[in-house]
């Protein structure tokens, strides 16, 4: 493996987004009930249970209840439900705010916003002679979609002549993963 696709799986690595939100509400999930344990231990450890959660109640309704009553049921899927979603928080990865960009030293990582990298398209596309303006910059992650307007009231190949220019910018750029073009003109009658 050679240097420059050594250092691309060290930037996507790098900026690889994390969830933050999730991870927030499972560790204080976890937290809370941990501490609930530990006080309820303690307590009755120490001989004068705090009894914080009804402990008897939910014992004799676990105990007479069986699997197959509908709040056991529901109980039972709602949390197995919330664990496939925290399962799932954790191993899908989320959008990153940056984009790596391809270099050839693995020790230095360089990234860009993606509304850096929209408004850098965007350039690139208004740059083209017969644009008015770009109306909008869809970025995905192996693709980005530039919807653009003329005056014209024919585009007589203004989209290869944009799609172009975007190409040459995104290569000046270096972005990863590499993005096919698509270009949408709007033209005066549209």
């Amino acid at each position: 493996m050679g240097p420059s696709r050594k250092a691309d799986r060290a930037a996507r690595r790098a900026f690889r987004s994390r969830r933050v939100w999730p991870a927030l509400l499972g560790a204080l999930l976890i937290t809370a009930v941990g501490a609930l344990t530990a006080i309820e231990t303690v307590s009755g450890l120490v001989g004068e249970p705090s009894r914080l959660v009804p402990y008897d109640r939910v014992t004799s309704w676990a105990a007479g209840t069986p699997w197959k009553d509908w709040l056991a049921l529901l109980i039972s899927a709602v949390l197995a439900l919330l664990g496939l979603i925290f399962l799932w928080a954790g191993l899908w990865p989320g959008r990153g705010r940056l984009v790596p960009l391809h270099g050839d030293n693995p020790g230095l990582m360089v990234g860009v916003t993606r509304r850096g990298l929209k408004r850098a398209v965007a350039s690139a596309a208004e740059s083209v002679e017969g644009v008015s303006r770009v109306r909008r910059v869809g970025l995905r992650r192996h693709r980005v979609k530039v919807v653009a307007a003329t005056a014209m009231r024919e585009e007589h190949d203004l989209r290869g002549s944009v799609t172009d220019a975007v190409r040459r910018r995104l290569e000046e750029i270096g972005p990863m993963p590499r993005r096919r073009v698509t270009v949408v003109i709007k033209t005066a009658e549209d």
